[in-house]
């Protein structure tokens, strides 16, 4: 009798104490798999969790922004040149593309218009100059009643470089609209650009308008008249 309760006695003892045996029994070896470990219980447990899925292959990017300066505006010579004019050009009601602008000029870039012939001195405006100038321009302009839309192309251009320096002698023709037959105005824009070994930066632009006792000289207007258009000489 006293052996049976013993071995009772040992039976209950060692029921009560498997949950704590079972933390201390020994554990599935990790076996190596080419030169990583694998874990037999992390393996387990990761059965037990479903795997989120991964975005979806057929999402596709946001599309640019319209008026976000390009990367390779700055590319080339040619690409740095075409977007000058195009950040200037704009539709009546607009105005420049100010953000495209101050992305293809140096910080310290400048813009030196014709002077004034009631000053003494240029004027030497930085982006954030120009754009108030003309800003005052088109509110002027509207004042009067005048249009606002500004269009201008190169046609025909100069360019003389050296390592990392150019200078380009672009000469330009302005419109009210693109389809316009004639232009208002023509003049020469003069681009020094620099390369950083990387992309070309405009240091600054000065330029001057065609007028009756100054006409742009012939070599920089192959395949143009080299005589000033009568109809906008009135005007200027």
């Amino acid at each position: 009798m006293n052996k049976l309760l013993a071995f009772a006695g040992t039976a209950a003892f060692l029921a009560g104490a498997s949950p704590l045996a079972a933390q201390f029994m020994q554990q599935p070896t990790p076996t190596i798999v080419g030169h990583r470990i694998r874990d037999t219980n992390a393996d387990v447990e990761q059965s037990r969790v479903p795997t989120p899925p991964g975005p979806p292959h057929d999402r596709r990017p946001a599309p640019p922004s319209a008026g976000r300066p390009s990367p390779s505006d700055g590319a080339s010579v040619d690409a740095i040149v075409a977007a000058l004019y195009a950040s200037v050009s704009h539709g009546e009601g607009g105005e420049p593309n100010w953000e495209r602008m101050r992305a293809i000029f140096l910080p310290v870039g400048m813009l030196v218009p014709p002077k004034d012939p009631r000053s003494e001195i240029f004027t030497v405006l930085d982006v954030d100059g120009f754009e108030e100038r003309v800003r005052k321009a088109i509110a002027a302009a509207k004042q009067k009643g005048d249009p606002t839309s500004f269009f201008e192309k190169e046609i025909a251009r100069r360019t003389d470089c050296f390592g990392n320096v150019c200078q380009v002698f672009s000469t330009y023709e302005s419109r009210r609209a693109p389809s316009d037959e004639k232009p208002f105005v023509r003049g020469i824009n003069s681009i020094q650009l620099l390369n950083d070994g990387r992309r070309w930066w405009i240091a600054s632009v000065i330029w001057d308008t065609e007028r009756p006792d100054r006409p742009i000289p012939p070599q920089y207007l192959p395949n143009a008249p080299a005589t000033i258009p009568q109809e906008y000489l009135k005007k200027n």
